[in-house]
């Protein structure tokens, strides 16, 4: 789930268009000739393929070639021996089943479920301190100086300025291992309403070289070690072997 997807979800989650944002969705599952009653969606993901039933998924699934939003993407290679550049779901928690997908996609930023996304790991060893960087590149040096450690999480803790909307302090929270940082965490504040409203985790599952971004709301940063073993579980299960 790259920054600008999230972006454009919560934005239209927020106006009176919603419905016609869903309606296009529904457009791209048949202008690609796929049926929504379709049980299974079919890829490979850094040379694994993945199988997993239709109703997880909140988009269709992208492969390699052109995106979703150009024109002539109904014929890049599909299937189960074409290469996925992402993998968008929604599973409930605790029991990650299919989620509503609808209600994902009209209150994206009140989603009391998870939303997780897939897509090929880059870099090999895993290490994310690139992208806990990246979320704090709006933050004096001075600020990021007051990072403390939350022993109750096993996370540091600092607030940092968003990078659109400076004026607001987000949450960033990560976890440190041999050097570098497995899991990043970064948790939106609502100026208006004086409170954290969603929290976005990435990490890497370089076992099955894949990318993991996923999406809760915030008193669940609590549960991150548990919801990060469940996405893990999920994926394996839903693995065949190398090709």
């Amino acid at each position: 789930m790259r920054r600008r997807k999230w972006l454009l979800v919560i934005f239209f989650s927020k106006t009176k268009y919603s419905l016609w944002f869903v309606l296009s969705i529904f457009c791209i599952y048949c202008s690609i000739g796929v049926s929504i009653a379709d049980e299974m969606v079919c890829g490979k993901l850094n040379g694994y393929v993945v199988e997993v039933l239709r109703r997880y998924l909140h988009l269709p699934p992208e492969y390699e070639g052109k995106s979703a939003w150009e024109g002539g993407f109904i014929h890049n290679k599909t299937g189960c021996d074409a290469d996925l550049v992402s993998l968008s779901m929604v599973m409930t928690w605790p029991e990650m089943m299919p989620a509503n997908r609808t209600a994902y996609l009209m209150r994206a930023h009140e989603f009391e479920e998870l939303s997780v996304h897939l897509e090929p790991l880059r870099r090999s060893n895993g290490d994310l301190r690139y992208r806990l960087e990246r979320r704090l590149e709006k933050t004096s040096s001075e600020d990021v100086k007051k990072t403390i450690f939350l022993k109750e999480l096993d996370l540091y803790f600092v607030r940092g300025n968003d990078r659109i909307f400076t004026e607001s302090l987000n949450g960033y929270y990560w976890r440190e291992e041999e050097g570098g940082v497995p899991i990043v965490f970064e948790c939106l504040w609502s100026n208006l309403e004086k409170r954290f409203y969603t929290c976005e985790g990435t990490f890497a599952f370089a076992e099955v070289g894949s990318l993991v971004e996923v999406r809760f709301t915030p008193e669940k940063i609590k549960e991150w070690k548990e919801i990060v073993g469940a996405i893990k579980g999920f994926i394996l299960l839903n693995l065949r072997d190398k090709e």
